[in-house]
């Protein structure tokens, strides 16, 4: 598996390290007080605060704690994250220890988010699903995706499910009919859904997501600009090259070159 979420509770002793399979961690604490005591330093556990951790050094708790949630994940699922998020605080969110205080509609929604992680988890959902659940309680925690605030429980799993199918299909499936209907809606109410939670159309999503894989490939990839055009659906480089200028405003080589120099 490549994500592990555990429940944690109980009176911890900092003698005893959390194990971790995956070198992405986070902790959770729901209620709860005591220390999390790194290499850097000791660090304050309070109700609703929730830790990005490094991969260095060991994690041991000092304290009790009522409900808490150790999370860990692998490299590849945080650079699907990363895919959906160019912020270039995104990067850095494990860079060093830090931490988020959440509390009202962001703290509901953020246990919501972890609770749906943990159910796809049991039922050993499809990779795309877990990533895309996992995407969201990153962004929404780290606070790239304030917009879930607004959302219905429903509509944070339509959104999960939605995020999870674009994944699978985005490169060669543009039609509104294929994506309702793996969505069991109408084209019309999916408009409507995207337009509501997102403020996107489907065929902006899809540019979107195509033009930031676009990105990811040409600085992080050895495949050449001919080669990205065909798995990112175009049928020759030289549409690729006209749709990248319109999205960026400038061509792929000057955003390659800019890229390289910084």
């Amino acid at each position: 598996m490549m994500v592990k979420l555990k429940l944690i509770k109980g009176t911890f002793k900092r003698e005893f390290a959390l194990a971790a399979t995956h070198p992405m961690r986070i902790l959770v604490i729901k209620e709860g007080n005591g220390l999390l005591c790194m290499n850097s330093g000791d660090y304050e556990l309070k109700n609703s605060r929730i830790f990005f951790i490094p991969e260095e050094g060991l994690v041991r708790l000092e304290g009790e704690i009522t409900t808490g949630y150790w999370l860990n994940f692998c490299s590849s699922l945080y650079a699907e994250f990363l895919k959906q998020h160019l912020d270039p605080l995104a990067k850095n969110l494990f860079l060093n220890l830090s931490f988020r205080d959440l509390s009202g509609n962001r703290l509901e929604k953020a246990f919501n988010l972890l609770d749906q992680l943990k159910k796809e988890i049991e039922v050993n959902r499809d990779l795309a699903l877990l990533s895309q659940c996992l995407s969201l309680f990153l962004g929404f925690t780290a606070g790239f995706d304030g917009y879930l605030a607004a959302l219905t429980l429903d509509e944070l799993q339509q959104t999960i499910r939605f995020k999870a199918i674009l994944e699978n299909f985005y490169k060669k499936e543009k039609a509104i009919r294929f994506y309702a209907r793996e969505m069991g809606m109408s084209p019309r109410k999916l408009n409507a859904f995207l337009d509501h939670v997102l403020g996107k159309s489907l065929f902006v999503l899809i540019k979107d997501r195509i033009m930031r894989e676009a990105e990811v490939l040409l600085l992080d990839s050895e495949y050449t600009v001919d080669e990205i055009a065909i798995i990112l659906g175009f049928s020759n480089a030289a549409n690729f090259g006209i749709a990248f200028r319109r999205y960026k405003g400038i061509s792929l080589s000057q955003f390659s070159n800019t890229e390289n120099e910084n």
